[in-house]
């Protein structure tokens, strides 16, 4: 029996993305159950949503990727999806790159599948490195693309993030929580694309924020009691 798989979108002001980005995933994945994750956005997304034939939700206020994945987790968990593959609203994952994510899952039985793109512009490319080398050193396993946001959860990791995975910009973040906490990860090569419209909010400078992040999380997630494992009945 094949697992129920959801894709949950996370957008945050990306109206002239949503529906170039349904359109990709329904054209490589037809079958896949999507739910957007309107993460607060300001501009005319929540008049796009009702057009796209899917299922979505309104955060009130902008709360960040993290919060906004903890949703969708907890929508997963609870309307009985065993995979969730999240995919961002602004166009640069692409859909036929899926099926390599929930392969991975399957075949090397393991709980997080992580997309890793392996050509990234500079200066992004040095930081990314930095960051990887941190993180590499932190989870004992090597971590190409500390950033991806492109990855799919397996039924343990999927129930355990619904109420823990971790808010702000937490893909960094993210990779300290699967080791903390005895989930197997693996990263899959997947090929980078430009988002659709508008410009990345993903900067040299940012970078450097979250790697100082990083490492006071360093600090504080080894000395965190692991959490309890739910195990759905």
């Amino acid at each position: 029996m094949k697992p129920a798989v959801l894709c949950v979108v996370v957008a945050h002001n990306e109206a002239p993305n949503l529906p170039l980005v349904v359109a990709d995933i329904r054209a490589q994945q037809k079958h896949l159950d999507i739910l957007v994750v309107d993460d607060g956005s300001t501009d005319r997304t929540i008049s796009v949503l009702p057009h796209l034939g899917v299922r979505w939700l309104q955060l009130p206020e902008r709360m960040g990727v993290g919060s906004a994945m903890r949703a969708g987790l907890r929508y997963a968990a609870r309307n009985g999806y065993d995979v969730v593959v999240r995919v961002d609203g602004d166009g640069q994952h692409r859909a036929d790159d899926i099926a390599a994510l929930l392969h991975a899952l399957d075949a090397r039985r393991a709980d997080v599948a992580v997309g890793s793109r392996y050509q990234i512009e500079q200066p992004v490319r040095r930081s990314q490195r930095l960051l990887g080398t941190v993180l590499s050193i932190a989870t004992r396993q090597r971590v190409t693309d500390p950033t991806s946001g492109f990855c799919a959860f397996g039924p343990r990791a999927m129930r355990m993030l619904a109420e823990h995975h971790p808010t702000g910009y937490p893909e960094p973040e993210l990779r300290l929580f699967v080791e903390r906490n005895a989930l197997s990860v693996v990263e899959v090569g997947v090929r980078s694309r430009p988002r659709f419209h508008g410009q990345t909010s993903l900067t040299a400078g940012r970078i450097i924020a979250t790697t100082a992040r990083v490492a006071l999380a360093l600090a504080i997630v080894p000395w965190r009691r692991r959490v309890q494992e739910v195990v759905r009945a």
